[in-house]
């Protein structure tokens, strides 16, 4: 799926001990829980890779604090979580397309 410029470009980043919140552009306002985000950081690590088990890493989190986040560019976001994971890059349209319904990127738990 096509996503335009404005549905992929946030307005405001925000989020609180339970979510994270995006404002898009184009109107559309976007949650996503902080625990399945972190299950489902898009790092190689986290994906299985190097040789790991898809999940292996991921699979055991109970709970997810952020503490904070900082724009990859115009195209992702980096977060910091409370375990001190950070290399998990999400880009936006990742973003938008899972807050749709949609896996892209971030489809593997």
């Amino acid at each position: 799926m096509s996503l335009s410029l404005k549905a992929t470009t946030p307005e405001t980043i925000e989020f609180d001990e339970n979510i994270l919140k995006i404002e898009w552009k184009d109107g559309v306002i976007s949650e996503f829980p902080l625990l399945e985000l972190r299950k489902r950081c898009p790092c190689v690590v986290c994906k299985g890779g190097h040789g790991g088990k898809i999940g292996a890493t991921t699979g055991g989190i109970k709970d997810a604090k952020l503490l904070s986040f900082s724009k990859v560019g115009r195209y992702a976001i980096n977060l910091v979580w409370g375990d001190y994971h950070n290399t998990g890059i999400y880009s936006f349209d990742s973003l938008r397309l899972y807050a749709q319904g949609e896996p892209g990127d971030l489809g593997i738990p």
